[in-house]
């Protein structure tokens, strides 16, 4: 519930052949186009092509990352975090990003204890490496580990990094060249990452957990933010749905739970349970999603 998907931008910047592990642009060029069967919800399409690729080449980390994401957006976890762990397998293992989407995967799936393990893992590599401390933070506060997650959150939201690029692999190279000694180059992979998701993942774990407090209009604001990064968010809707409830804006809330992908929910369904009293208190009544 609590994880979305950011989708990859992956660019490859080749300053000389191919090395070991690395696949030809034709290859590339399919697993773009299996990003692009995955940006539109084609997840048929996606895995048919990422899965040729990975045929073809079965040593290559970055069709395994890229299948792992088209599994964790269809809530396919373990799937997921066995492709992830392929791509650390065969080249990513210095990289804190896959770090990162494996613990998000492993998060998604309620799996928090590997999850933080893979956060720490990425902070390792990178101590300031932002999506690692904001994935950390909500695992940390759903596993109950409030004292410690929030300052993760409170930290990942104090500044809005904006979309920004990290290397997945780098290689030093030799280029050669028929007018002089060989020159060195470098071999780099690299990510583009979008902060919206993330952020609206941070945003939405601390809103739950001031709504928990009985900070509401801490909460709402919290929510507002998250659905104002991803509108379409649905459990930022349904806890901005509650928190509502619970100020005593009946029609408000109720209207929040309208939203696609909240009504029939179990785990949604669990927290109106668990938040029913506060409802009661401020007014408030809600039929089962």
């Amino acid at each position: 519930m609590r994880r979305i998907l950011a989708v990859l931008a992956i660019a490859v910047a080749v300053l000389s052949a191919p090395a070991p592990g690395r696949a030809d642009e034709e290859t590339d060029m399919n697993i773009m186009g299996a990003q692009l069967n995955l940006m539109m919800g084609d997840i048929p399409h996606a895995l048919e092509s990422i899965n040729a690729v990975i045929a073809d080449n079965p040593d290559y980390p970055l069709a395994y990352l890229m299948r792992g994401q088209i599994w964790q957006a269809d809530g396919e976890f373990k799937k997921s975090v066995d492709d992830y762990s392929q791509a650390i397998a065969f080249g990513f293992d210095h990289s804190p990003y896959i770090y990162t989407q494996r613990g998000d995967a492993r998060a998604a799936g309620g799996d928090y204890a590997p999850a933080i393990a893979d956060y720490n893992q990425a902070l390792t590599f990178n101590a300031g490496f932002w999506p690692a401390i904001a994935g950390r933070g909500a695992a940390l506060v759903d596993s109950g580990d409030v004292a410690h997650g929030l300052p993760d959150l409170d930290r990942a939201l104090a500044n809005d990094p904006g979309d920004f690029t990290e290397v997945l692999k780098s290689e030093h190279v030799q280029v050669q060249s028929r007018k002089g000694p060989p020159q060195q180059g470098t071999n780099a992979l690299t990510v583009t990452i979008h902060s919206a998701p993330a952020m609206a993942d941070a945003y939405v774990a601390r809103g739950k957990l001031r709504l928990a407090q009985g900070a509401y209009k801490p909460a709402l604001d919290d929510l507002d933010a998250a659905i104002k990064r991803v509108p379409k968010l649905a459990a930022a809707h349904f806890y901005r749905g509650l928190t509502l409830l619970a100020l005593g804006r009946c029609q408000d809330g109720q209207s929040e739970f309208q939203a696609p992908g909240v009504t029939g929910t179990a785990t949604f369904q669990a927290a109106l349970t668990q938040h029913k009293d506060a409802v009661a208190k401020a007014g408030c009544s809600v039929e089962k999603l």
